[in-house]
């Protein structure tokens, strides 16, 4: 065999090898980057739902999870996820896609180390995905575990493979057939200018594009090679913008979903249910600090009246300003909470009975200052306030809670705008 068929073999060959091999890596790179940002997008799904399902799970709410759960899976039917299960901190399963695989998930090693985590945890189990996420809403009170199938993004990756190697394939024939004619000059040159643009955009650099080339097939590949370069730099352009957006949009959903969750529509302190979950998490911490920590019920005195004399507008304009003047009178720590219609609870942590007594006679005297400054009101506006201590009242929420109930209603009788210690320490 001469030199020339010897080069028709040897460089076109050495450039198939080349092709061949950057193939192998961008299919492997691109199979990594697929498995990546499919973990980064459906965990950022699951923590959306994680939200929802947390707020399910602490209102006790087993139908609605159930619901959302189904929801979810049946929305995605057909595409990666397999299986998406809610479990509580003891590997419980309380909502499950799959409901006859219900409680496997008990003795799961992922499971567990999901729930132990304090942020999301995936694993990679050959062909399978399993991302597992804490749901929380406040506190966290529960775990989002899903498991995902990698058969689409290996089917991509064996395709864009395919692809390589079908074009290695045929810029082999094309340098082959013109180093055999001896077009040294107009083949050689251009290939080491296509093989150093190629290799440039197989590790990244779409914005590179291949010199003009003489030759009409080979001017042709370079106008291929910078039209697919610049298709493939505009899809990553528009793929990373709308990650960006859709990120930012679940970002600001959650962030309006928490503040909703907590917070009361009409004066813009906590609800509620805020006041209920800081309760139970500040007795949990005054049991373990052996530090008090006390509760003040607060009922504006007639207040029925108002709404009778002047209208629910009225009334409601009331409560949003005394829950102004409430706050003013506690510290930063403290927590205020509209605990329903015109009555609020103060959650007050490592507080005595004593300095609980004075903040109330505080927000006591500051409303019956503040509020009776004007001739707004048909009548003086007064509050009664119930005040008790963890743990001298109960040992429990329940319990505080009641002392602090029964001394308001002590207060009432007595002739109301007054502040009553809860006797129970006595």
């Amino acid at each position: 065999m001469g030199i020339r068929g010897q080069l028709t073999l040897l460089i076109p060959g050495l450039v198939a090898v080349g092709m061949v091999s950057l193939a192998f890596l961008a299919a492997e790179q691109q199979r990594r980057d697929e498995q990546f940002e499919m973990r980064r997008r459906n965990q950022q799904v699951l923590e959306s739902i994680g939200v929802t399902a947390a707020v399910y799970v602490a209102q006790n709410d087993m139908s609605g999870l159930d619901t959302l759960i189904a929801h979810v899976f049946e929305s995605t039917r057909g595409g990666e996820l397999e299986q998406l299960t809610v479990v509580d901190d003891q590997g419980r399963v309380l909502a499950d896609s799959i409901p006859e695989r219900f409680n496997q998930l008990e003795q799961d090693p992922f499971a567990k180390a999901a729930i132990g985590a304090d942020e999301a945890v995936w694993l990679r189990e050959e062909n399978k995905l399993r991302i597992g996420v804490p749901a929380r809403s406040g506190l966290r009170w529960a775990t989002v575990i899903a498991r995902y199938s990698l058969d689409q993004v290996n089917a991509q990756v064996e395709r864009t493979r395919a692809q390589w190697l079908g074009f290695a394939l045929a810029l082999f024939a094309v340098i082959a057939t013109i180093l055999y004619l001896g077009i040294d000059r107009l083949v050689v040159r251009p290939i080491s200018a296509l093989q150093a643009a190629v290799r440039k955009m197989g590790e990244g650099s779409l914005n590179t594009r291949a010199p003009q080339l003489k030759g009409r097939e080979m001017g042709e590949l370079a106008q291929m090679m910078n039209k697919m370069a610049g298709s493939l730099q505009a899809e990553r352009d528009n793929l990373e913008k709308a990650v960006a957006d859709r990120t930012r949009e679940l970002q600001e959903a959650n962030s309006r979903l928490e503040r909703l969750a907590v917070t009361d529509g009409l004066t813009g302190v906590y609800n509620h249910r805020r006041f209920q979950e800081g309760l139970a998490a500040e007795l949990l911490r005054s049991a373990r600090t052996t530090r008090p920590c006390s509760v003040l019920m607060v009922d504006v005195d007639l207040f029925k009246k108002v709404n009778d004399a002047m209208g629910h507008p009225a009334g409601d304009e009331l409560l949003r300003r005394l829950a102004q003047v409430l706050n003013t009178a506690l510290r930063a720590t403290d927590l205020l909470a509209r605990y329903g219609g015109e009555e609020f609870a103060a959650l007050l942590p490592e507080t005595s009975k004593t300095v609980a007594g004075q903040v109330a006679e505080r927000m006591r005297s500051a409303v019956e200052t503040e509020l009776n400054d004007d001739s707004r009101w048909t009548q003086k506006i007064t509050i009664s306030i119930g005040v008790a201590t963890f743990p001298d009242d109960g040992k429990s929420g329940e319990t505080v809670l009641e002392a602090a109930d029964q001394a308001l209603y002590v207060a009432k009788r007595q002739g109301r705008n007054r502040v009553v210690i809860s006797r129970a320490a006595a």
